[in-house]
């Protein structure tokens, strides 16, 4: 069960990584950066509870913030170049996030041999 859930994550956050890459390199329309908030956000909250399962609490919070910014049911007042550069940090924190959820700090969460 685990395991489906590590491959579901990781699937997540790579489908997220090339939704930002794709707005953060191309100027989208007001339409695509909805579906990108919602990408986002589902990856945001994937990674949320993977890492509050493994004990990760600043992660879990890290990536709560993410959630927050990315969500879909609001507009964003920022200008054009911070949303870029939340984008890019966001970007950047997905494609950490293997190495983040790689070990646990709990000792009794169970782990695949």
């Amino acid at each position: 069960m685990q395991s489906k859930a590590c491959i579901l994550t990781r699937l997540l956050t790579l489908i997220a990584m090339m939704t930002l890459g794709a707005t953060v390199s191309f100027h989208s329309p007001s339409d695509f950066r909805m579906g990108a908030c919602i990408i986002v956000s589902l990856a945001a909250a994937t990674v949320v509870v993977c890492s509050l399962c493994n004990g990760k609490f600043m992660w879990t919070l890290l990536f709560m913030g993410v959630l927050g910014m990315f969500t879909p049911f609001h507009r964003t007042q920022f200008s054009h170049l911070v949303i870029s550069i939340l984008d890019m940090a966001t970007l950047v924190l997905f494609a950490a996030s293997p190495i983040i959820l790689g070990k646990s700090t709990r000792p009794f969460v169970l782990k695949d041999p």
